[in-house]
């Protein structure tokens, strides 16, 4: 499957070779942009699919989100990204902008560059609870077996409570809630990495480099930008890709 990005940031991005954002806790619902979408360019129509806090391209989630302090409200949305893998901002920015309930106006900033901005029309269920893409409601889905994908260097990956598996080899760990879809795995008292819930079938195992402690772990205030590995995993009964395929299927 191939959900194509919008051009300006997939271009940035090839040159350059995520609920809101993840600089918050999660609000008790997803944010209006979660979801499948036709981006109408004047070139013809782009899908673009958007869990709560990663842009998916080419099928898997590629660029983080991170919501701008001070630039949001229940209507508008501005984020910083980062592509998955690399330790700083990109410098392409985003804003999604509700202008109704099945539309919004999706726009692409570079620094002192005229934004791009398209219109947008909603292919997925707005609810929440019905959307696959999003990462609400489904904290124990991270725990279970998940498969390697071509953003990971293992072929299979086991979580537990008391137990990481990966490639047969398992480690004790502990477990710590950090956030809604996310969780700190902690091996005899040092923090080692983040397992997040990428939305739809996806989740990523972000291995920390030396030196992250159990409280920059946990605060909220201070994301951690620089990973050793940011590594995508993909839940073997997951059905979101066929769901997100048939939406993408009735663009115009």
């Amino acid at each position: 499957m191939n959900f194509s990005f919008t051009k300006p940031l997939r271009t940035l991005a090839a040159g350059l070779a995520l609920a809101a954002g993840l600089a918050a806790p999660a609000m008790a619902e997803s944010p209006f942009h979660t979801g499948v979408w036709q981006v109408n360019e004047p070139t013809g129509p782009r899908g673009l699919v958007v869990s709560d806090w990663l842009v998916f391209e080419e099928g898997l989630p590629k660029f983080w989100l991170y919501r701008k302090a001070g630039t949001n409200d229940l209507n508008q949305f501005d984020f910083l990204t980062r592509p998955i893998g690399q330790s700083t901002y990109a410098p392409v920015e985003i804003r999604v902008y509700r202008t109704g309930e099945h539309k919004m106006q999706y726009s692409t900033f570079v620094k002192k560059e005229e934004p791009v901005q398209h219109p947008a029309e909603r292919l997925s269920i707005p609810n929440y609870k019905n959307s696959c893409l999003s990462v609400e409601n489904k904290g124990e889905r991270l725990f279970g077996t998940w498969l390697g994908t071509s953003g990971s260097t293992m072929k299979r990956l086991h979580l537990s409570k008391s137990k990481i598996t990966i490639d047969g080899e398992s480690r004790k760990v502990d477990i710590m809630p950090v956030r809604t879809g996310r969780l700190g795995i902690v091996e005899n008292g040092q923090p080692v990495a983040f397992f997040t819930d990428g939305g739809g079938d996806y989740a990523v195992l972000q291995w920390f480099k030396p030196g992250v402690t159990t409280e920059v772990m946990v605060d909220p205030k201070k994301e951690i930008l620089d990973f050793a590995r940011e590594e995508i995993v993909r839940d073997p009964k997951g059905t979101c890709d066929r769901q997100i395929a048939s939406r993408l299927k009735a663009m115009k």
